[in-house]
């Protein structure tokens, strides 16, 4: 800390350029190494207590604009075992313990009487009811540390010369405060947050192998408190039916009991207000682990399950339909179709489209949010349109199962759907009932119900997509989230994408992890590159690429990146209109 003291002090009423003196200039503009592999003559580390911390700065234009980086030994949260493999879980502990906290002084510096710019402002990343990997904080292994990433304005006199008093003072505190959390640290706490990971990913691996889609836990709190991801008070807990129930042994000895479902097709009905699309939101928020006090900590899906929409007016661009489509009106080619507003089949039958091309193996639909011709069509319907376009989901189900992709169904005005359905799960006053064999039975009873007609194979599931651009560049200068009512749009420049249902996607900082990601695909050169393999790149880069690069965060979305999914990139860009 003295060292970072004698550095500032002399920088004090200096002009803002001083604070080059406190960090190594890493970027090197045009290069083609990440800037932790360049060469460092001279890194400046500075110390705290148990903690040590240094800076980055952000451009020539934004230099009162720096990354304060506060480094944690790995000795401070260490339980016994190695943290690698559960590093995720720490990462997200730390956020949780100091980010609220910090933010909460930055408050406490405020002064009506100033000017933004006057006053020192930091933030720290905020966490949701989720673990996921966040730029916030990132587990350095070869370093053993904890790196915390923390955005700091430093404070100006009359909004050109530095105030380094306020500057040291601010510093200061904030590390008093990381130090004194760490020093309260509760190791229990921390050890039951571990364990709860560790113990969803044990579930995750036995449902993979067993061949199982679902899994929920007996005593789960479903519904939700209102717009909130808070549990309901009061909610009746989940019990698995018996017939479905499953007991999963782990590594430490216990069991856990639940529902687990089966690959194949699963239909849940029930009358309204039962509880059927509370389940279905239930089993979609299962991609993720959440944390204790959640009420879905045992409500496991598997992670490339998607929810389907009808979304009337969607944006389509050269996707093959054919697997839906056998014509189209006015001749329009089904391989490679295109529109500006497309109609709810049309827009249902292309999210499933997508879904199978970026390797989902779980499509969830509520006949609710379906468009009815694309889902289905009865014997009576098919005699009298004859030249009907649309090859309803329910002719393709089968197949989908066949080649691996399961379907979980919401269902509550037609019966049509029972005859396709390997498992029915009946919802009634939010408990779940097994009533598969009596479907069977009714099926039985009305041969009629049974009859299907028979339709050709589809070779055009995972056809090659890419993604052309009018123009290819680097910067975009408007890039930002806009959001009205429950509509959401990723805005860059001229190219939008309605991403309001894409429902996987749960929080502000996924957003940003998109529009960064979106923005690095019209950048790159390349477009005759499978987009999906595209997509999986630019995730699997997300962290390496931000990890270290110093960005100027004038917009707001390269301030803090959350964890996505290459499908999610994949409907998101897919969604891109010019």
């Amino acid at each position: 800390m003295n060292r970072f003291k004698s550095i500032m002090w002399p920088g004090h009423t200096q002009r803002k350029q001083y604070l080059h003196h406190l960090f190594t200039d890493r970027q090197v503009h045009n290069s083609s190494l990440n800037s932790y592999d360049q060469y460092v003559e001279d890194e400046k580390v500075f110390h705290y207590r148990n903690i040590s911390f240094e800076f980055e700065g952000t451009g020539y234009r934004t230099m009162e604009k720096l990354v304060l980086y506060v480094n944690v030994h790995e000795e401070e949260l260490y339980l016994g075992e190695e943290i690698a493999p559960k590093a995720t879980a720490y990462e997200d502990y730390l956020l949780r313990k100091l980010s609220q906290a910090m933010n909460e002084l930055c408050l406490s510096y405020q002064n009506d009487h100033k000017s933004s710019r006057e006053k020192p402002h930091f933030s720290m990343q905020t966490v949701t009811s989720v673990v996921q990997r966040r730029n916030g904080c990132r587990y350095q292994q070869e370093r053993e540390r904890f790196r915390l990433r923390i955005h700091f304005k430093v404070p100006l006199i009359n909004e050109i010369y530095l105030n380094a008093k306020s500057f040291v003072r601010t510093v200061k505190d904030m590390l008093e405060l990381v130090c004194d959390s760490l020093d309260a640290l509760d190791k229990d706490e921390l050890r039951k947050h571990i364990e709860l990971y560790g113990r969803q990913q044990e579930i995750r691996e036995f449902l993979k192998e067993k061949g199982y889609i679902a899994f929920v836990g007996n005593g789960s709190i479903l519904p939700r408190q209102g717009e909130t991801e808070q549990p309901m008070v009061g909610a009746i807990p989940f019990e698995s039916p018996k017939e479905m129930e499953i007991q999963i042994p782990l590594r430490d000895g216990s069991t856990i009991n639940g529902m687990g479902l089966k690959k194949g097709v699963t239909v849940i009905t029930g009358g309204g207000y039962s509880g059927k699309s509370t389940l279905l939101d239930a089993l979609e928020a299962g991609i993720y682990p959440h944390i204790n006090g959640d009420g879905r900590e045992y409500v496991i899906t598997d992670q490339s399950a998607c929810k389907i929409y009808a979304e009337d007016g969607r944006f389509i661009k050269d996707t093959n339909i054919a697997p839906f489509f056998g014509h189209m009106p006015g001749n329009a080619e089904v391989e490679c179709f295109s529109t500006a507003r497309a109609s709810g089949s049309v827009s249902q039958a292309t999210g499933i489209i997508e879904a199978v091309y970026g390797e989902c193996k779980l499509l969830m639909i509520d006949e609710d949010t379906s468009a009815t011709n694309f889902m289905i069509r009865d014997e009576k319907m098919r005699r009298l349109v004859e030249k009907e376009p649309i090859i309803p989901f329910t002719d393709r189900v089968r197949e989908l199962s066949n080649m691996g992709i399961s379907t979980v169904l919401v269902i509550g005005g037609s019966g049509e759907y029972l005859k396709y359905a390997d498992t029915v799960l009946l919802m009634e006053d939010y408990e779940a009932k097994d009533k598969t064999d009596l479907v069977k039975k009714i099926l039985q009873e009305e041969p009629e119900a049974s009859v299907t007609i028979p339709v050709e194979k589809s070779n055009h599931w995972t056809a090659e997509k890419k993604l052309h651009t009018q123009m290819n560049q680097k910067e975009f200068f408007y890039c930002e989230c806009v959001q009205i009512e429950n509509a959401r749009y990723i805005k860059l420049d001229e190219y939008v994408a309605d991403i309001s249902k894409l429902t996987a996607v749960i929080s502000d900082d996924q957003i940003n992890s998109l529009t960064y990601m979106i923005e690095g695909l019209l950048g790159e050169k390349d477009t005759n590159k499978d987009l999906y393999e595209r997509c999986r790149q630019q995730v699997d880069n997300l962290f390496e690429n931000t990890g270290s690069t110093i960005l100027s965060f004038s917009h707001k979305y390269e301030l803090w990146l959350e964890n996505v999914r290459p499908l999610d990139l994949l409907m998101a860009v897919s969604r891109l209109r010019v």
